[in-house]
């Protein structure tokens, strides 16, 4: 997110709300009598060298929530602060805080409901049904191991502990940590290495450069058994 993604967001609630940047900040400040000028006209207009605070952007949902416009009474952070959302629906919103999912995942399903998709949609239906949770599971944990990898390969290039700090953060995945502990125990045993060290081993970073590529195999194998099984069952 950066601040001209911000603006263009805000002159798309201002405009849904048919209020003046003078009338938002009066508006604005119901909430918060203390929040300033520069603070609401610099975010509108793009103008903040830094993206403003939570409890700024918190008064800028509470005005949308209690606006009475069905479109903005949904509108949260992921809104404001995702870069990918441009324009919000109210049906997108209420079906995101049900069940999480982003508005262009949201606009992806809906695409199968196109003539198009029309052979497709009970084949998809059943795919959601069907598929074992595990396989999320795994592909998060395919997910994180390509992340370490690639980032085990940024900290031996550059020898910058910022990325060793991105590495452990990878890590620090409760699932993820208790899988390796107990089916891959050398991999959990340089993690607590360099996590308790903060230093760069690069031996140790080496090995466990290997082990990712074994990892990443183990995963994707589990993932391409479960397809299989799946298409077994249809």
């Amino acid at each position: 997110m950066n601040n001209q993604e911000l603006s263009y967001k805000l002159k798309y609630i201002l405009s849904e709300l048919g209020v003046s940047k003078q009338e938002f900040l009066k508006l604005c400040q119901r909430f918060s009598p203390s929040i300033s000028k520069p603070t609401v006209l610099n975010a509108i207009n793009g103008k903040n060298t830094i993206l403003p605070t939570i409890e700024t952007l918190s008064v800028f949902i509470k005005v949308c929530q209690t606006s009475g416009n069905e479109k903005l009474k949904n509108i949260s952070y992921d809104f404001l602060l995702n870069d990918n959302i441009k324009e919000i629906e109210a049906k997108n919103a209420s079906i995101y805080q049900s069940i999480g999912l982003s508005d262009d995942v949201i606009s992806r399903l809906k695409q199968y409901n196109h003539p198009f998709y029309y052979d497709y949609k009970d084949i998809i239906n059943y795919f959601f049904i069907h598929i074992p949770s595990n396989y999320w599971k795994y592909l998060e944990m395919l997910r994180l191991t390509t992340n370490i990898e690639f980032t085990i390969k940024q900290l031996k290039e550059t020898n910058e502990l910022k990325y060793l700090k991105e590495l452990l953060k990878l890590f620090n995945d409760d699932a993820y940590l208790a899988y390796l502990e107990i089916n891959f125990k050398n991999v959990y045993e340089i993690y607590l290495h360099l996590k308790n060290n903060h230093t760069l081993d690069l031996y140790r970073l080496d090995k466990l450069k290997e082990l990712m590529q074994i990892l990443k195999d183990h995963f994707g194998y589990l993932l391409l058994e479960i397809n299989r099984k799946f298409y077994e069952a249809i």
